[in-house]
């Protein structure tokens, strides 16, 4: 079976070159053509060709990239974060993990609060969740690239 969650073609490779590393710590030589068929079998693909070419077709260029600098709204707060992943999951949805340069209050309610530093949401094209608060507005919205200057 084909994971529904298939990295892009680059982080495919980084999982490869950190596979050929543990193993090289462990005393063993693992080929980088080696390594990178063992990654797509563990994504469900007979070989790495089939794996890379599946890839590039699900993942077209995005507007969000892993080491990206970007800003918007969560849970209606303000941030400033890094793309820490990215993966299309269609043609009109994205699996995007964030990592905020400031916690966030991940919570609504006025009682309590819960800040976190990491967070992950799907998001269509457009940067928006489909999941909303009660008055409309998306969980999540990465709307811009940030400055590069962290506070």
């Amino acid at each position: 079976m084909i994971s529904q969650h298939l990295p892009n073609l680059a982080n495919m490779k980084v999982l490869a070159r950190r596979y050929r590393s543990i193993k090289q710590t462990q005393g063993r030589h693992v080929s980088h053509s080696r390594a990178l068929a063992l990654i797509a079998r563990r994504y469900g693909f007979f070989d790495w060709n089939t794996a890379a070419a599946q890839a590039r077709n699900l993942h077209t260029p995005d507007r969000f990239q892993a080491g990206q600098h970007v800003a918007g709204r969560y849970m209606g707060h303000e941030f400033q974060a890094r793309v820490v992943a990215s993966t299309r999951l269609s043609q009109e949805e994205v699996l995007i993990s964030l990592e905020f340069w400031e916690p966030v209050d991940v919570v609504t309610s006025k009682y309590f609060s819960n800040n976190r530093k990491r967070v992950s949401g799907r998001i269509g094209i457009d940067g928006r969740s489909r999941e909303c608060l009660s008055g409309g507005i998306p969980h999540l919205e990465v709307m811009e690239e940030a400055s590069m200057a962290r506070p």
